[in-house]
């Protein structure tokens, strides 16, 4: 069993990737209703290794026997009117959810 900080710190991030893969969803949704289809599926493979990455963190805490709490996921909130400001957007979040 790990540390209850840890334990803590670990369902938190399992949360953050959730959300990313949504914000990436959503990102994905954008750009294919533009037609772009290359930068839709770029996003599509992010929220994809997003989940992923929720699904490792989950799993070592299985295993691990740690206690998992599955809260809710917040809804993405941007409305993007630029290609740009969705790279920007996604590059933001990157930054923010690596730190």
């Amino acid at each position: 069993m790990l540390n209850k900080k840890v334990s803590d710190l670990l369902n938190e991030q399992i949360n953050k990737e959730l959300y990313s893969g949504y914000l990436y969803l959503d990102m994905n949704n954008y750009f294919d209703k533009r037609g772009l289809a290359g930068f839709a599926n770029w996003y599509m493979i992010q929220a994809m290794e997003e989940r992923d990455h929720a699904m490792l963190i989950y799993k070592y805490m299985q295993n691990n026997d740690c206690p998992i709490v599955l809260n809710a996921i917040a809804k993405p909130d941007k409305k993007y009117t630029k290609d740009m400001d969705v790279l920007k957007a996604g590059l933001e979040h990157e930054e923010y959810v690596t730190a």
